[in-house]
């Protein structure tokens, strides 16, 4: 013990204890760049939604029925796509793994690319600059089947998604009621979808 401990006030120790330190920060690095290579995608699909016509849409007499339906847009049921796409590929690397660590391995990967899907779409949806009733009809129709395909594939952490989801479904007389019950967003998100929903108010 008194060797070990004259061991550890040595240059070469200090230089292993680093060594594992640099190991851990490499580490680390590639982790976060997998997932954003994984996310890549869904950062493409989410790039102009902001500037689709639906959201701002508007029903009036004599009009064509709006573009709006009861069906998830295009760019939700791509990212389901690819998300199962990437459920596939990360079952053949648990495989690898086998028993309690393949399903640790599941798990982990599964955390980073959900949680940051739901932060990808939570703040797509917040660069919508206006949000008609129709548009608020068809937002939550996509809202809903990725959350409902989220939960599916285990995600942890939809509490801000689900919440932006009461706002937007919310009628106008239940809109304050809605803020209210909404925790995981703050003061700014919630002005920004009141905006949204009454941008000339």
């Amino acid at each position: 013990l008194d060797k070990f401990a004259s061991r550890a006030q040595t240059k070469d120790f200090v230089a292993l204890h680093r060594a594992h330190a640099i190991q851990q920060a490499v580490h680390d690095r590639v982790e976060e760049f997998l997932v954003a290579v994984c996310l890549s995608f869904v950062r493409k699909q989410l790039a102009d939604i902001d500037k689709l016509r639906v959201w701002g849409e508007k029903k009036t007499k004599g009009q064509h029925l709006p573009s709006f339906s009861s069906s998830p847009l295009s760019y939700v049921t791509k990212i389901v796509e690819h998300l199962y796409s990437l459920m596939e590929q990360l079952e053949q690397g648990g495989e690898e793994e086998g028993g309690e660590e393949e399903s640790a391995f599941m798990q982990f990967w599964l955390a980073r690319i959900t949680g940051g899907v739901v932060n990808l779409y939570v703040e797509a949806i917040l660069s919508i600059p206006v949000l008609s009733p129709s548009g608020r009809t068809q937002l939550s129709t996509d809202m809903q089947y990725l959350t409902s395909v989220l939960s599916t594939l285990g995600a942890s952490s939809l509490h801000r998604l689900e919440d932006l989801l009461k706002l937007v479904e919310a009628t106008d007389d239940g809109f304050a009621a809605a803020c209210v019950a909404v925790s995981s967003l703050d003061r700014g998100a919630i002005d920004r979808i009141a905006r949204k929903r009454h941008p000339q108010a």
